[in-house]
């Protein structure tokens, strides 16, 4: 099972996600489950990286993903990065209403 977990800061906006384990779904490389997370999530980071012009906080390992926005943006940039994570997890959450049994989100709110 994919667990997703979704960061949000104390004024509610997503500043993070991190993503863990395999859909088991199919066979490793014919998994659409996990296709479809692994493509947004990189997607996610392009966007941040391309589109906002942010260097965020990356860390990719086997069954491990997390991508988090550093503290100190600017307004424009933050307001673009938002728009792709809550973007992206709106596509994991449709994914995951398709294949309920194959992917878990929770939310998290930041205390720092």
């Amino acid at each position: 099972m994919i667990k997703v977990q979704i960061n949000r800061g104390l004024s509610g906006n997503l500043i993070g996600l991190n993503i863990i384990g395999h859909a088991d779904y199919a066979e490793y490389g014919s998994d659409i489950v996990c296709a479809g997370v692994s493509a947004l999530a990189e997607t996610c980071v392009l966007g941040i990286e391309k589109v906002a012009g942010i260097d965020p906080i990356l860390i990719k390992e086997e069954g491990y993903f997390r991508i988090q926005l550093p503290a100190k943006l600017n307004q424009k940039s933050q307001d673009i990065a938002y728009v792709i994570l809550e973007t992206v997890c709106l596509g994991i959450k449709d994914i995951a209403k398709s294949y309920p049994d194959y992917i878990k989100i929770e939310s998290k709110k930041e205390v720092l």
